[in-house]
């Protein structure tokens, strides 16, 4: 078509345009110039600034290289709601291995509002538990995310909070060798924290990552969904597979503030480690144990916060220390209904652009059994609430089949902060069959009772 043919077409589509309007001129254009190739494909609005999204492509910065990925998680991403570094696993005491320690310590940015104004308060706390004690000591605090209270740099990256009060730090996070998200890295958390009596809680523990940096998560950015829409649930739960992953790559529906971005440390190995009351009473110290680390991003819009206003979930962090694999189940029920994933990761994962390791396997929606075996619950005598002392996990597929069992360690593993804000988090011991072959290894639980908030 010549130039002036094409003009004067354009022409006649634009009168059209004026009297069928914008919508009819849109369908007859596409339709014309032969782009619009499947016709029943559902349009997706763009997503919404400041809220993670699913995407197939690399554009976002951290998909893009190593050294990329690396600076996203050294930063704070003021852009979203929320951000932080989570550290939990197991410690592993010289003289006592057989009483195996529990240890989490946390940082995360919110974006709080108080009366129509926003600020970033930084929630922080630290915990130990072993037979020993019988309980928790822990320590927990809320600053404001402001220069002389919170001082994230990268390259190396560090994490500092500091007191207002005095000139210790109360939690510091570092990378002390390597590079961020790398295996064979090597970090270091400290922790000098006073109660309300001014006894004071201070942990060293040293790791080296193992297996390096993994995407929890779909597509190169690693996107984590925590709820599924109506229309969502249907579309996936009519395919023959089931499959999140499936369903996302399909639609290239981009979810927008229905999840977060979600990369993990699965495996991190102590090197040493040290926890003393007041730096004269130890609790414990040694040179084994196995951490997992968190790192996620995220906001969420007002339908978001609606479907989240009464959430629960069961998260499972299993390590595999032998088979160098590690697994991350989770059932979240919100008011759309449970949503369970789970993913498989191993030393020989395939990896993205930016080295992140990709799942080995993810299983599909209805291939994920989560149970709490009945007769082995144990009531807090605190908070009243009800806990399974005994879990298993099937998990089917052809190739990656899975029947785990995990035992707590103890029962009372309950971190109560307030009346609204209580949780169990604490260890199990694991024992199974994967891909037909049998396992053990550790799992940290999280148990989100109905009602109560995060």
């Amino acid at each position: 078509m010549k130039s002036k043919e094409k003009l004067q077409m354009f022409r006649k589509m634009k009168k059209i345009n004026a009297v069928l309007g914008t919508a009819v001129f849109i369908s007859i254009f596409w339709f014309y110039c032969g782009c619009n190739k499947n016709p029943d494909k559902q349009v997706f609005p763009p997503p919404a600034a400041g809220c993670a999204f699913f995407t197939q492509d690399y554009a976002l910065p951290q998909t893009q290289s190593a050294q990329q990925l690396s600076e996203y998680l050294s930063s704070e991403h003021f852009e979203y709601d929320l951000d932080g570094w989570f550290f939990f696993g197991n410690l592993v005491d010289n003289d006592a291995p057989d009483d195996i320690g529990v240890f989490f310590i946390a940082v995360q940015r919110i974006e709080m509002s108080y009366h129509g104004f926003r600020a970033p308060v930084v929630p922080a706390i630290v915990a130990f538990g072993n037979d020993s004690l019988g309980k928790y000591e822990w320590r927990g605090f809320v600053t404001l995310d402001i220069d002389s209270l919170m001082i994230v740099t990268s390259n190396p990256w560090d994490v500092t909070l500091n007191s207002p009060i005095t000139t210790i730090p109360l939690i510091t996070m570092s990378l002390i060798s390597g590079n961020m998200g790398a295996a064979d890295a090597e970090y270091i958390l400290t922790a000098d924290i006073p109660d309300f009596n001014g006894v004071r809680l201070h942990a060293e523990v040293q790791l080296r990552d193992r297996l390096g940096v993994v995407n929890q998560g779909y597509g190169p950015a690693s996107f984590f969904p925590q709820y599924l829409s109506e229309e969502q649930r249907a579309q996936i739960m009519e395919s023959p597979a089931r499959s999140v992953s499936n369903y996302l790559e399909a639609t290239g529906d981009p979810m927008s503030c229905q999840g977060s971005y979600y990369y993990s440390l699965p495996l991190m190995d102590v090197e040493q480690f040290s926890i003393k009351l007041d730096d004269t009473i130890s609790l414990s110290n040694g040179s084994d144990g196995l951490m997992w680390m968190d790192y996620v991003v995220q906001s969420y819009d007002q339908q978001a916060s609606e479907v989240f206003s009464n959430a629960s979930w069961d998260f499972y962090a299993i390590q595999l220390p032998e088979e160098n694999a590690a697994i991350m189940v989770i059932e979240i029920n919100s008011a759309t209904g449970s949503l369970p994933i789970a993913t498989l990761f191993r030393n020989d994962s395939d990896r993205t652009l930016n080295t992140a390791r990709k799942a080995v396997h993810s299983w599909a929606i209805n291939e994920i059994n989560i149970y709490h075996v009945p007769g082995t619950d144990w009531v807090s005598p605190k908070s009243g609430l009800k806990y399974a002392m005994q879990h298993r996990i099937q998990l089917t597929s052809t190739d990656y089949s899975a029947d785990l069992t995990i035992n707590m360690v103890r029962d009372d593993q309950e971190i109560i902060i307030d009346s609204t804000k209580i949780k169990y988090e604490g260890l199990g011991s694991v024992e199974g069959i994967l891909s037909g072959q049998p396992v053990t290894g550790q799992a940290f639980v999280e148990i989100q009772p109905v009602g109560v908030l995060k």
